[in-house]
């Protein structure tokens, strides 16, 4: 029984600019159909890595595969497979809409098979000279050169940037369609919604760094919980915080709240001595495991923040 070789394999990636080091030596795979984020702060080394990818630029050491090929030595090949949607999408202001796609269309050597459908789908103006058009409006631009040529492989940076809320969720049903038609997809945001809702997995990067890849759903129980509870009789910021998972104790107009990991039950043995008039558990924000990863190393400080 042999393993399928993952769609994008990168190993050991270096990047410098004389002493700067943008990426520093990192490895990670990506799985045939799968969304996978690749998250970090800005500069944090996201988008050196995607130019390396597709070799806009060179690494300094590290290899790069994608769908089995050589990232530097089979360039060529590989742009007849892969769509790429840039974090800042600039296009030449006197041509139009249509003049631009199908001017990408014939340098890529391929129909865009998908045109129709994502000029309908995105309610993308292709008339006027696109230096009329606003940021979203390029940015659709952009969403229909990746994906018209139907293309195994997507790489996408910051693709959400400009949209607005209502096309941020066409944009995210359309890539849980694209992967149901079995399309890799390796995106990159420094936002945490953008991939919490289409990624399976996520890698985080910081400094150049990888910091750690994993599931979503496991980043969830890391997040644990978030706790809102009112007492009857005293208790204290300081006896919270010392309850086994307990942590960011704060309080607002009379009610604590705060995180919980783990098991719930050091929790529940102690509310129990407690008076509780109110009790309240939701998930926890993903964004504060990620600003965790974000955020450099500092002393340890209290548990407890009052508001």
């Amino acid at each position: 029984m042999t393993t399928q070789a993952p769609v994008i394999e990168i190993t050991q990636l270096r990047k410098t600019y004389g002493s700067i080091q943008a990426v520093k030596g990192i490895s990670m795979s990506v799985e045939q159909g799968e969304i996978f984020g690749f998250l970090g702060p800005n500069g944090a080394g996201k988008t050196t890595t995607i130019r390396c990818m597709l070799d806009v630029i060179r690494p300094t050491a590290g290899s790069i595969r994608v769908l089995g090929l050589d990232a530097q030595h089979d360039t060529m090949a590989l742009h007849q497979c892969i769509g790429y949607l840039p974090g800042d999408v600039r296009l030449p202001g006197d041509m139009t809409g249509r003049q631009v796609i199908n001017y990408f269309s014939r340098l890529q050597g391929r129909e865009p098979v998908l045109l129709a459908k994502l000029v309908q789908r995105f309610d993308v103006e292709l008339k006027r000279p696109l230096r009329s058009y606003s940021k979203g409006m390029r940015q659709k631009i952009g969403v229909v050169l990746a994906f018209m040529c139907d293309p195994n492989v997507l790489i996408l940076d910051e693709p959400t940037s400009g949209l607005d809320p209502l096309l941020q969720r066409t944009f995210n049903e359309f890539l849980l369609e694209e992967q149901a038609r079995g399309k890799t997809i390796f995106m990159s945001s420094h936002i945490m919604s953008d991939v919490e809702k289409v990624c399976q997995r996520v890698a985080v990067i910081r400094q150049g760094e990888l910091v750690t890849v994993e599931k979503v759903e496991t980043l969830r129980q890391k997040a644990g919980q978030r706790i809102t509870v009112e007492f009857g009789d005293q208790v204290t910021a300081e006896d919270l915080a010392r309850i086994p998972g307990v942590s960011n104790v704060g309080t607002t107009n009379g009610a604590y709240h705060f995180n919980i990991g783990g098991s719930m039950d050091p929790l529940i043995k102690a509310l129990s001595q407690h008076e509780v008039i109110r009790l309240q558990a939701e998930e926890a924000p993903l964004e504060e495991v990620f600003l965790k990863f974000y955020e450099e190393s500092q002393p340890e400080t209290s548990s407890v923040v009052t508001r």
